[in-house]
């Protein structure tokens, strides 16, 4: 039986759903997926259910699978249906239903009518509580999406699903972290397999569940990949969910599996057996094309991970099938063709092993894959291995031959090794395959006598006899006399097998030879054949020279059997040296015979009917014996016997004759090679060959298939046809050969001839590389070429006279057109761009356009040494190029840059071989090519055209710099890369010099001409390349000459972006023309600045003279409009280009920043440069003096544009207009004298200053008693020397009676400036100078005056600290009596300003004379609190400095006048809120020791700020927070007193509050003054707690009498009521010293407190509550107080008690049994039958209080139910 906490689960999960009471029903029917509960329990199931229908309509729309629930879960009678009535087995069918739903529907939670439709389920049926495991399960996969967040909230969490709780009601959503915690519980990975089961079984699986669960199960191996108990654990889960995956029929499901299984064997490598098991499962099902990719990835993977033995075994026979079944061996070699290709050698070994095994159809294809992998050392063994196995038993092995071919090429050593093992040689290996294989490394001396039959064909294979072999083949028999040499290779090659395959079964040589060869021609030309064979094994080969040699014998003597030599003589080449030995046997053989006339087969040899020419007998005899005389068998190079040097024409001759009639290719190599060795030209005897080359492409298929039947080397037979090609070359019929080569559709033989061309071409007659260059270029062109044509002409070594030739032909202008120089621009042809728009026109164009692109590509590319004629003939292409593009508009750019390069490439040539005055040469071209083109990188290489050609020779772009430079203005500096930058520049810096040099007699206008159109386009140039570009115009030009006039130019953009408020365009000019000045030096600058205002002069001077106005219209300068402007415009341009100087010089933050930032900084290290030579320096000083002379000259004249253009008939308004205009720039050119001025240093400065100090313009002796100040700003006080000379000149001025007030006040400020900074290291008596001077002008009727001379005294006063004591008497009472002169009236002129400057004042005074100031203490806090014009926080300032400074004891005092006398009687909220911080600051100071001494004051002063309430005029707010304020501050005052002196300070409180002693205020109530003091109290007790608590004797009995007061409704305040309340909780709570306890206070206040339940008021009732819990908790313990209590407390609960007496007692018997209620158990009896009354109340309200609130309260004390007592 199961345990009954078991049992007791069941029970609630069987009455999950049931609902006892209402508001669980309420509960269960308000959770909804849509809606909140509020509107869900309002909704009944008719609308439910309607709203569902509906979306299922929707749903069936879409998938019509939704149908079959109608009928079911969305039918009529399901409205009807309760789970609860009916029966287990209804209600199984009723889950299986809906379970079925939710695995239909889990692909579309991201529709709407998904959530309509399933709220029916959950509305009706609670499917989130009976079905929350499939509900989840279903939906897991969007648990980062709001529907899955709404799910949780409403479902019942099963236990496996715990990991989710965390998100429950919360605005989070599951984390990835929280998927796979969840997965990592095996019982719950169970759970999703069984339902991933159903998904499939019921197909229902989507892509984004897939990817959800791969990507889960990932995260979960992951997790798991260092805890290998862990992942064994997960195998057989694993494995089960990849099985159901795999055997769906579903692309996904079967993908998903493959990851799954490939990222869980990566982290555990799994045992063979299950690899192998997975592989059938990933093949069984595996239909689709889609998936054969991921499959076979996967099987590769899963394979990869094995270890140990047998991990390279073949496939089982079963997987192998399957395999083959599903993907065959042509998808793998694809497969591995494409990239990112797994590794995969281990099974790709396993898998070539079963074919090897079970597929021997397929072994020829299996070298296609073996090519794409990397297979291990022991894998290919394996492999290898198996194969020669299966050469014993395989009966085609000629099957075999191209694996081991493929082996052998990559390792030759690892099969020989196999072979060994297995003890084969390599030659018996050769015969059992027929076939050659190895190289003669390893040959061995008694390979043909060790041939034994059995190992040739394998020991289980049975040898025939020789009858029946030859029966078997007799169709091989040759029973002609023909010559074999000539034979059919396919008969040959037949021939040859069977001779290798009888020598291996054993039979005789000769018996093969008799039999199969029935003439002695046939034999010994087939053994001659099978000598020179590459097909043939080395031991075949040896066997058929010892054969070779015996048959000699058998021919005539009379027979000249030189004929044979030639084939010997290439088997002297072979790379077995025992077959050498053997050759040069028979050759010795052959020289021992009669040389007759009678040669063996002398005109068959070959072939029938070819005659082929011999040497003589006596040549033939001679020629052997030397050659056997002078040959070394161990060298295989012939070619140093090969031909005798004596006759050697003869014999090359008559070798070149063997190599054309021979039939053989190998043989034609051998030969061929030699006689290259012996003369590397063949033009000697390449005449022989002019048929066989002229005959050599038609045939070359036939000497292809020759070569792969012979097995040689077709690549090396070709070579040695082309190496005919010699240096030199005169034969036409091999130029034709060549060209022929080129044009054919053969890759290698184009590819050899091509090299072998680009290696003679220099060599050959001009005509020939002319006839073969228009060849290899005409190829360019066709669509399909069989080598790089392009990449062979720029290989070719041409010369500048072939390139001209060859451009010169793809000219379409004539020479006559380029050489008419008056036609300097080139007209557009109507004919031609008509005759371009013809189809076959056009076609031709394009091509000619290919074929020249191709040529200017290898002339750009191989930088050939130019021409004069060649740079003619491209400028006239580039003509050409822009006829194609204007008229037929073919894409010519690139040819254009091409070109270009190849113009530069020339000139540069020109120059080094020093090339001057070119003749025919058109610039005019160029300067075409680049305003008609738009391309930005094609005018930048023009233009380095042009900068070439200008720099070889000036003379011929002289006619076309103008049009050049309007170009580069308008287009080419607007571009924003630093190529073209970099190209205006170096053009700028060739062409600019070559125009000036030309133009000597008017320079400045080709100057300013040139300015004009760069400034014009500065605003189009990027910002960040302007700086580069227009400095290297300038420096080009001459600083000293262009600058002025190019600021000029920009000054009046400048005005212009002003005038149309482009504010941002304006300051980026200036930042612009800051770091442009930067790249020059300062004399540099300074003569442009001069140029500019001697510009600026003579601009007015034209406005003022007609005449001269008329003169500089054809100044170039002028040109652009500004002569012609009105009088208003011309002010305003001549305004704002001061301005922009101005700017230009004014230093600012960011200047510092920047190298060359600072004007100043540049003249300051001009001045100090040691490197500056001092004539330099007297430059730059003169300079300087000239610009300051020109501005004062315009400050003098500022009425100048007044003047200009003015009649008679000027309005008063126009006059205005004028006199504003003048002001302006008055004020302009102050500020640029100020920024000048302060560029020098500071000597020179004050020496330059000083004749303008005594000026006898007011408005100079102004600005620059201004520029004075800010120019020491920055200055050291090394500069105090030089400050106290100003000062002195300051003062003087000053003193002057006739100086004016707006220039005495400047000089004042100036003088302040100066001592404030350099005071402290001036000498005193220039402090007292300035001090006497100043303390006249306090008495000044003049504002300002007085202003600036207390900013001077102030600064004095900090300089001299108690040593102005003497001026005291003359500063501080006239400065009081002038503040309260201010007081009066608000319109005082600069009130606020005078007031800020006293209040500094007098905070000096106090910081530096704090002990001469307690006299006038009051009056430093009068100013401080009626100051209403200064800030607040320097007020505050001044506060701190006072209170940090002066005696506190003295601040006391002043502070209890000050609130008395003016404070308390102000209405100045800021100023009572300056007292409050006064007093505050000043609590928070002081010591305990003087806190104590002045203890009487400060409470003298609290009561009367207790009282301001009764006297002010604030709103309760204001007051509120005043007294806030203050309490605050009397608590703090009160922390730093002790017990005796506080409590009968506290004391002196309590009479003033109760008895209402002391009250100054007679208007103050009674509760007025107790409010004040129990707020006060309350803070106090918040603050000291429990160490007052015996404080409250003192209000004992007067605070009972309160509590009387209001029971019998004396009193009324409910605010006071409140504070009483506060008070004593307070009191209650804080008790530590049981004071409480005493039974005379309990007894005291507990009646009158527990009696304020009958009359309190219901705002009022939880403090009351608080206070009596408080007390109950005070009196803990003492049972006779709880008794009391109790007691009083029922007595309130009786039912003739009003309700809110009833509620309050309640509630306070609640609270008071929360906190104590152990100890008031025992009175629990007594209580009963009250709360037995109350819970039968006719008010709702105590009835729940009582039965929720205090039963509860109590049965928790009582750890019971409270029924039992009821009853």
């Amino acid at each position: 039986m199961s345990s009954l906490s078991e049992q007791l689960a069941q029970v609630a999960a069987n009455n999950a759903t049931v609902a006892f009471d209402r508001k669980r029903r309420q509960k269960l029917h308000s959770a909804s997926l849509i809606y909140n509960p509020k509107t869900a329990a309002t909704q009944d199931y008719d609308f439910i259910f309607d709203n569902a229908v509906n979306a299922l309509n929707e749903l069936i729309d879409i998938d019509p699978r939704f149908t079959i629930f109608t009928k079911s879960l969305f039918s009529e009678t399901s409205i009807n249906i309760d789970r609860n009535v009916q029966s287990k087995e209804e209600n199984k069918n009723l889950d299986a239903a809906i379970n079925s739903y939710l695995l239909l529907v889990s692909s579309r939670w991201n529709l709407t009518p998904t959530l309509h439709a399933t709220e029916w389920l959950v509305r009706r049926f609670q499917i989130h509580i009976v079905n929350a495991e499939m509900f989840l399960l279903s939906t897991l996969n969007y648990y980062q999406s709001p529907v899955f967040q709404r799910i949780l909230d409403i479902t019942k969490l099963p236990p496996l699903f715990n990991p989710l709780s965390n998100f429950v009601k919360t605005d989070s959503t599951p984390t990835n972290l929280t998927m796979v915690k969840l997965f990592n519980d095996n019982d719950f990975l169970k759970l999703y397999a069984n339902f991933l089961s159903k998904c499939i079984k019921q197909n229902t699986t989507y892509t984004n569940q897939l990817l959800f669960i791969t990507c889960c199960f990932i995260n979960l191996i992951s997790l798991n990949s260092t805890n290998e108990n862990k992942l064994n654990d997960l195998v057989p889960i694993l494995l089960e969910i990849s099985a159901k995956l795999l055997a769906s029929p579903s692309v996904d499901c079967q993908i998903a599996a493959h990851t799954i299984l490939v990222v869980f064997s990566t982290a555990l490598p799994l045992k063979k057996v299950i690899i192998l098991a997975a592989a059938e499962t990933i093949l069984a099902k595996l239909t689709d094309d889609k998936a054969k990719k991921s499959a076979l990835t996967t099987i590769f993977k899963m394979f990869q991970t094995l270890k140990g033995q047998g991990n390279i075994d073949q496939l089982p026979n079963k997987l192998y099938n399957l395999f083959n079944a599903r993907i065959d061996l042509e998808y793998i070699s694809e497969f591995l063709s494409n990239g990112d290709v797994p590794v995969c050698d281990k099974f790709i070994t396993t898998y070539v092993r079963a074919i090897t095994r079970y597929d021997h159809g397929k072994l020829l294809k299996i070298v296609e894959i073996l090519e794409k992998v990397h297979l291990e050392r022991f894998e290919t063994r394996m492999i290898i291995t198996d194969l020669i196995h299966l050469s014993e038993i395989i009966e085609d092995k000629s099957q075999l031959i191209e694996l081991f071919e493929y082996f052998i090429k990559n390792n030759e050593k690892l099969v020989i090794s196999c072979l060994k093992s297995l003890n084969i040689t390599p030659e018996i290996f050769e015969i059992r395959l027929t076939t050659s294989l190895f190289s003669s490394q390893n040959e061995t001396t008694d390979v043909v006598a060790n041939i034994e039959a059995q190992k040739v064909v394998g020991e289980k294979s049975k040898v025939p006899s020789f009858k029946e072999f030859l029966d078997k083949n007799a169709q091989f028999i040759t029973t002609d006399d023909a010559s074999i040499l000539a034979a059919d290779d396919t008969l040959y090659a037949k021939q040859l097998s069977l001779f290798v395959e009888a020598v291996g079964k054993g039979y005789q040589p000769a018996l093969y030879l008799s039999s199969f060869f029935t003439t002695l021609e046939a034999r010994i030309t087939f053994l001659a054949r099978v000598i020179i064979s590459p097909a043939a094994p080395v031991a075949l080969r040896l066997i058929s020279l010892s054969n070779m040699a015996k048959y000699l014998h058998s021919i005539d003597k009379d027979s000249n059997v030189f004929s044979l030599v030639p084939c010997l003589i290439c088997c002297l080449n072979d790379s077995s040296k025992n077959v050498r030995t053997a050759a040069r046997k028979v050759l010795i053989q052959i020289s021992k015979r009669n040389f007759t006339k009678h040669y063996f087969l002398a005109s068959d040899i070959y072939g029938k009917g070819i005659k082929v020419p011999m040497l003589s007998p006596k040549d033939s005899e001679a020629w052997l014996k030397k050659f056997l005389k002078e040959y070394m068998i161990d060298n295989r190079d012939l070619s140093g016997s090969f031909i005798p040097k004596k006759g050697d024409k003869v014999y090359l001759l008559f070798w070149a004759d063997q190599a054309l009639y021979i039939p053989l290719p190998q043989a034609k190599t051998i030969i061929l090679d030699n006689l290259k060795k012996y003369t590397p030209s063949a033009s000697a005897y390449s005449p022989v060959f002019e048929q066989f080359i002229k005959t050599y492409i038609s045939t070359r298929s036939e000497w292809e298939e020759k070569c792969k039947a012979n097995k040689c080397s077709f690549k090396d037979f070709e070579r040695r046809i082309v190496d005919l090609i010699s240096p030199k070359e005169k034969n036409q019929f091999i130029i034709t050969f060549i060209m022929d080569a080129l044009k054919s559709e053969h890759e290698q033989l184009a590819s050899l001839v091509s090299d072998k061309l680009i290696s003679i071409f220099d060599s050959l007659k001009s005509a020939f590389q002319i006839q073969l260059l228009e060849s290899i270029i005409q190829t360019t062109i066709e669509p399909e070429q069989s080598y790089d044509a392009i990449g062979t002409i720029q290989g070719l070594p041409l010369n500048a006279e072939l390139f001209n030739t060859i451009l010169s032909q793809n000219k379409i202008n004539s020479d006559a057109q380029v050489t008419d120089f008056s036609k300097r621009r080139r007209r557009r042809s109507s004919s031609n761009k008509s005759a371009l728009q013809k189809d076959e026109i056009s076609i031709l164009a394009e091509n000619h356009m290919k074929m020249l692109t191709v040529v200017l590509e290898a002339l750009d590319k191989q930088n050939v040494p130019g021409s004069p004629e060649l740079l003619s003939t491209l400028l006239s292409l580039l003509s050409d190029l822009e006829t194609l593009d204007q008229d037929g508009h073919l894409p010519v750019l690139y040819a254009q840059e091409t070109i270009a390069s190849c113009i530069l490439n020339i000139i540069d040539s020109l120059k080094t071989t020093g090339v001057a005055g070119l003749q025919n040469v058109r610039a005019d071209i160029v300067v075409s090519a680049i305003r008609n083109t738009s391309s930005p990188q094609l005018q930048n290489k023009l233009l380095l055209v042009i900068s070439a050609l200008s720099s070889l020779s000036p003379e011929i772009i002289l006619h076309s710099v103008m049009p050049i430079f309007t170009f580069m203005g308008a287009h080419s500096i607007r571009q924003d890369d630093g190529f073209t930058t970099q190209v205006v520049e170096k053009t700028i810096s060739t062409v600019v010099p070559a125009l000036l040099a030309n133009s000597s007699e008017n320079i400045d206008s080709e100057i300013e001409f040139l300015l004009m159109s760069f400034t014009a386009a500065l605003q189009h140039v990027p910002k960040h390349r302007r700086v580069k570009l227009y400095s290297t115009l300038i420096q080009t030009l001459g600083a000293t000459k262009a600058i002025g006039s190019f600021m000029f130019l920009i000054a009046q953009q400048y005005s212009t972006h002003l005038g149309k408020f482009k504010l941002g365009e304006a300051k980026g000019l200036v930042e612009f023309s800051k770091a442009f000045l930067g790249k020059f030096d300062v004399y540099e600058q300074l003569v442009g600045f001069s140029k500019f205002f001697n510009i600026i002069e003579t601009l007015i001077s034209a406005s003022k003279d007609d005449d001269k106005k008329i003169e500089l219209e054809s100044r170039t300068l002028f040109t652009n409009g500004v002569l012609n402007m009105s009088h208003s415009e011309l002010a305003s341009v001549i305004q704002n280009s001061f301005d922009f100087i101005n700017r230009i010089i004014q230093d600012e933050d960011s200047d510092y920043y920047i190298s060359n930032g600072s004007f100043r900084v540049r003249m300051y290290s001009a001045l100090i440069d040691s490197n500056n030579n001092e004539e330099s320096i007297d430059n730059v000083k003169s300079e300087f003096s000239n610009i300051l002379r020109d501005i004062l000259l315009f400050i003098n004249d500022t009425t100048m544009l007044n003047r200009t253009n003015r009649t008679d008939n000027s309005t008063d308004n126009e006059t205005k207009q004028g006199g504003e205009v003048s002001d302006e720039l008055k004020k302009t050119l102050f500020s640029l004298l100020q920024n000048v001025l302060s560029v020098l240093p500071i000597e020179n400065f004050i020496e330059s200053i000083k004749p303008l100090l005594s000026s006898k313009n007011d408005d100079i002796r102004y600005h620059i008693n201004l520029v004075i100040g800010s120019k020491f700003e920055l200055e050291s006080m090394e500069a105090t020397p030089v400050a106290e000379k100003v000062i002195g000149y300051l003062l003087n001025n000053a003193g002057d009676d006739m100086e004016t007030v707006p220039v005495l006040q400047v000089i004042l400020n100036t003088v302040a400036s100066l001592i404030g900074k350099f005071g402290t290291h001036m000498e005193q008596s220039t402090i007292t100078d300035s001090l006497d001077v100043c303390c006249k002008n306090i008495s000044s009727d003049k504002t300002e005056l007085v202003i600036s001379s207390l900013s001077v005294i102030t600064n004095c006063i900090q300089v001299l600290g108690v040593k102005a004591i003497a001026y005291y008497p003359k500063i501080v009472m006239p400065t009081v009596s002038l503040f309260k002169s201010t007081e009066g009236t608000k319109d005082t002129f600069l009130r606020g300003q005078l007031q800020l400057s006293i209040l500094l004042l007098f905070a000096t005074i106090v910081k530096c004379m704090p002990a001469f100031v307690l006299s006038n203490l009051s009056d430093v806090f009068h100013i401080i609190f009626f100051a209403d014009d200064v800030e607040i926080t320097v007020r505050l300032t001044a506060i701190d400095l006072v209170i940090s400074n002066i005696d506190l004891r003295e601040i006391f005092k002043v502070l209890y006048k000050s609130w008395t006398t003016e404070v308390s009687k102000s209405d100045d909220s800021i100023m009572i809120s300056l007292f409050i911080s006064s007093l505050e600051a000043t609590v928070e100071a002081v010591d305990k020791k003087t806190a104590t001494f002045q203890s009487p004051i400060f409470f003298k002063l609290l009561l009367s700020l207790f009282e301001f309430r009764s006297i002010c005029s604030f709103d309760n707010n204001t007051i509120s927070r005043i007294e806030a304020s203050i309490y605050q501050i009397a608590n703090s005052y009160v922390l730093k007193m002790n017990d005796k002196v506080f409590r009968p300070l506290f004391a002196i409180l309590v009479r003033w509050a109760f008895d209402g002693e002391g009250v100054s205020n007679t208007m103050m109530s009674e509760v007025e003054r107790l409010t004040a003091f129990f707020k006060f109290f309350t803070k106090l007790q918040e603050n000291l707690k429990g160490i007052i608590t015996s404080y409250f004797t003192y209000i004992l009995e007067p605070t009972n009498n309160l509590l009387l007061r209001y029971i019998s409704k004396d009193l009324k305040d409910i605010s006071l009521q409140r504070l009483l309340l506060i008070s004593l909780t307070s009191s209650f709570k804080f008790d530590k010293d049981e004071y409480w306890k005493s039974t005379s206070r309990f007894e005291l206040i507990s009646e009158s407190l527990i009696n304020q339940l009958s009359i309190i008021d219901r705002v009022l009732g939880r403090y009351l509550v608080k206070a009596i819990g408080a007390l109950a908790s005070a009196n803990n313990g003492v049972e006779e107080h709880n008794q009391i209590m109790n007691k009083l407390l029922i007595e309130h609960m009786k039912a003739s008690c009003t309700s809110q007496e009833k509620l309050w007692a309640a509630k306070s018997i609640k609270l008071i049994y929360s906190k104590v209620g152990e100890s008031w158990l025992v009175l629990l009896p007594q209580l009963v039958p009250t709360i037995a009354e109350l819970l039968e109340d006719d008010d709702e309200e105590i009835e729940n209080e009582v039965r929720t609130g205090l039963v509860k309260v109590v049965e928790n004390v009582l750890g019971e139910p409270f029924d039992r007592y009821l009853d």
